[in-house]
């Protein structure tokens, strides 16, 4: 069984990939494990190994920038896949995970940096807009930026806030499919 992400994008612009592997429960590493450049309206695909867990994100700056996070658990309880889109840690793009077979589909296509509040808006280490974490690294929470997100964001469709669990899905796919907007 092989699992493989095939990242489609469907971004105005070449995008620049990282793959980084967990540390452990609720440790996200920092350091990418694999880069890939997609350029638009193209796709690549990356094999990961068994039990690979971890995240996918854009980068357009430095990797603990406010960005979207798209989580990903393969070969887990019962052998499944979970994937989710997370907001918690910033947004940079709007991203949706999805099966060739539809038995998982989740995260948001529209772009929220237009409407957000100006005041939960920011530049990144390379100086493009951003929008901030609902929970910053230092502690609380950002209820303005949440609140936003609960106007924009379907129920299921990504973490707002560590409890959001409905918006983590599973399959028994090993081949999932990630859209960059």
């Amino acid at each position: 069984m092989v699992n493989k992400i095939s990242v489609i994008n469907r971004s105005g612009r070449t995008v620049k990939v990282g793959f980084f592997r967990n540390h452990g429960p609720l440790r996200p590493s920092f350091r990418a494990e694999k880069i890939i450049f997609v350029r638009r309206n193209r796709c690549r695909s990356v094999t990961l190994d068994y039990g690979w867990e971890g995240r996918v994100q854009k980068l357009n700056g430095a990797s603990n920038d406010p960005a979207t996070w798209s989580e990903i658990h393969f070969n887990a309880w019962n052998n499944m896949t979970f994937a989710d889109i997370s907001l918690i840690r910033g947004y940079n793009g709007s991203m949706v995970f999805f099966t060739n077979d539809g038995s998982l589909h989740t995260g948001i296509k529209d772009n929220l940096f237009r409407g957000a509040p100006d005041r939960c808006k920011r530049r990144n280490s390379r100086g493009i807009h951003v929008l901030d974490a609902t929970e910053p690294y230092s502690g609380g929470q950002n209820h303005d930026l949440i609140a936003y997100y609960r106007s924009r964001v379907p129920k299921g469709d990504g973490y707002i806030v560590p409890n959001d669990h409905p918006s983590s899905h599973g399959t028994k796919n090993t081949h999932i499919n990630l859209k960059i907007y």
